[in-house]
């Protein structure tokens, strides 16, 4: 299976081009203005739509990922977005590096303000509920079974916040409860202050 990432048109750019920091359930987990220009980390790339956001905007993302499936795919979709004067500023903000987030975080000197976290989800009883990519990608990378040691690396690496996404219903990322939540139709933003 090969997969596809465009940045450039559907239901992605449509929300990049309405996309703004009261109505991103995301910007409002990281709460820091990109004015700040915050360090951000995306430990977990997967398709990139959520740094996409992010980089929409103005805030820079470093995102890590691990396979080289969805590494390439994503490199593939920068190349192509780069040729769109209105979206190649966005992909500057994106920086892309193929690695082990456990590993790159363990050993880097960044204090980053803000690690997020989007482990493959996992799988529910009724798969019809899964959009049909995301069940495609879960099919073809399995699941995310060390979570829970990416969440313990980020939760030392992370200045400010740890942010996680999950399934609305789903159980948390840890035995540690977050500090707050914030709840969208389908998915929710667990986040776990710095201690």
């Amino acid at each position: 299976m090969s997969i596809y990432i465009d940045f450039l048109s559907g239901k992605l750019a449509y929300r990049a081009k309405h996309a703004g920091r009261r109505n991103e359930l995301l910007a409002k987990a990281i709460n820091i203005s990109p004015r700040e220009n915050p360090v951000i980390i995306d430990a977990t790339a997967g398709l990139g739509r959520d740094s996409f956001i992010l980089a929409t905007l103005g805030y820079h993302v470093t995102m890590l990922e691990r396979s080289e499936i969805l590494y390439q795919a994503l490199t593939e979709a920068f190349a192509r977005a780069k040729t769109d004067p209105d979206i190649a500023p966005i992909i500057e903000r994106m920086t892309l590096i193929h690695t082990d987030a456990k590993d790159w975080l363990a050993a880097n000197q960044t204090q980053p303000a803000v690690i997020y976290l989007d482990p493959m989800f996992p799988e529910r009883k009724k798969s019809a509920a899964i959009k049909k990519d995301m069940l495609e990608l879960q099919q073809l990378l399995g699941e995310d079974d060390d979570s829970s040691e990416l969440f313990a690396v980020a939760m030392d690496c992370a200045q400010r916040r740890v942010v996680v996404k999950r399934p609305r219903l789903a159980e948390n990322i840890t035995t540690l409860e977050p500090d707050y939540t914030l709840n969208g139709k389908s998915s929710r933003f667990d986040v776990y202050l710095a201690k």
